[in-house]
């Protein structure tokens, strides 16, 4: 549809502005109804390339084979460090490794064996002596707790083995207020 409108923004002679008016709305009609289907088929759109399964679905290949390359990337970093290290090891490689270091050391004698200051060996021995301290605490700590709890398991033992021999001789366990078992003598002396 067209609306002749002349250049000054007035109907063009010859059409009645009611026409002019119905025309107007006929095409403003037909544009809305054209960008309704479009915002429609960009929603429709948006939901699909948000649906992770359905873009998998579609694309089987290309995930297929991004996974294999990056899990092929990640056995090649592997590959090659292990092939590093083992290079590493080699006599000629050492011999390289020690070139370098003897050519360092004619170049840069000052730095060869050089002395820390005093503040760094305080530093040091300070450091040493709080993390011997930790270690030495945790230690102890660890021991009290392995033989207290060894130790109630010895006594829960004992009570329930004389609880046991009580209820096999039918007598009564007497227990005294601190919850320890006392266990009547036989009279007989070893």
């Amino acid at each position: 549809m067209s609306v002749h409108v002349s250049g000054d923004g007035s109907a063009a002679p010859g059409i009645s502005p009611r026409e002019n008016a119905r025309q107007l709305d006929g095409e403003i009609a037909g544009l809305r109804d054209e960008l309704t289907g479009l915002v429609a088929e960009l929603d429709r759109r948006r939901h699909e390339l948000t649906d992770f399964k359905l873009q998998v679905r579609r694309h089987v290949l290309g995930v297929t084979l991004t996974g294999a390359s990056l899990l092929a990337s990640a056995a090649g970093f592997v590959w090659l460090s292990v092939w590093r290290s083992r290079r590493r090891g080699q006599a000629t490689t050492r011999m390289g490794r020690l070139r370098e270091a003897v050519s360092r050391m004619v170049d840069r004698p000052d730095r060869v064996a050089a002395e820390r200051g005093i503040p760094a060996r305080i530093l040091t021995a300070a450091a040493n002596a709080a993390v011997a301290t930790a270690i030495k605490r945790v230690l102890e700590h660890s021991l009290q707790r392995v033989m207290s709890s060894q130790t109630s398991r010895d006594h829960d033992a004992d009570r329930s083995a004389g609880a046991e021999r009580c209820a096999r001789d039918g007598t009564s366990v007497p227990v005294t207020s601190g919850g320890t078992v006392e266990v009547p003598s036989t009279g007989l002396r070893g």
